[in-house]
Formats: C-alpha cells, structure tokens, sequence
C-alpha cells in the first residue's frame, strides 16, 4: 500500500488517497504531493532497513518452526546431523505434539546442542 501511495501521488494521482480527492487537485499543490510522496519513500527505507535483519534471519526462523519438516540439506552444514537425527528420534510424537515455543524447552539438549544453541539466540 505504502509503494502505491509513493509512486502515485507524487506525479499527481490522487486515487489512493480519498481524502485529498474530496478537496481536488486544484486545492492541493504538486509539491504537497512530491513531498508526501517523499515521505512515505523515507518509510519504505525505514521498513527495509529495520527488518532487512528478519529478512537475514528468515531460514533460521523456518528451521525452528518447522524442524521436523526442513530438509537437512537447506540448512547450514553445522545443523544437518542434528536435524536428521531429530527426523528420526523415538521422541519425535512427543516433540510434535507440543507447540513450537514448548518443543524447544523439553529438547534433550545434550543430543541437539547445536539446535537448542541456536533457538535460545533466536528466542
């Protein structure tokens, strides 16, 4: 909604925003727009370098949401074993049948260091 709002009002296109179609174009100065229009391009880099981090973190937050689901080879090389191994625990319908914040506190942390390491940076 916010790319719309920046790439239409500045070259004068008032149908996202009702409230300066009410007053018309003739009231409204073209440099209002560019301005808002600049405005909301300066929350757009905002948004993006605030959560250019999430992005970064995005096959982190897959791989401990989904554990049991993730294929061992998209993750990094340091939680292969581990995930394979916790494909195939004897526990695994135990782990699953809890939620995801849950699963990682009963996690046998001694057989999983490197996952249970890792989703406590995360947490």
């Amino acid at each position: 909604m916010l790319v719309l709002a920046a790439t239409n009002a500045g070259p004068g296109n008032l149908d996202h925003f009702s409230s300066l179609q009410v007053v018309g174009l003739s009231e409204v100065k073209p440099w209002w727009l560019k301005d808002y229009a600049d405005v909301i391009s300066g929350f757009l880099a905002e948004f993006d370098r605030c959560f250019k981090e999430f992005n970064n973190l995005k096959p982190q937050f897959a791989l401990f949401a989904t554990a049991f689901d993730v294929d061992a080879e998209s993750v990094s090389e340091e939680f292969q074993m581990e995930v394979l191994g916790l494909k195939f625990d004897k526990q695994k319908q135990k782990y699953m049948d809890m939620g995801v914040p849950d699963f990682y506190n009963f996690l046998f942390r001694k057989k999983y260091p490197k996952l249970d390491s890792a989703a406590s940076e995360i947490a």
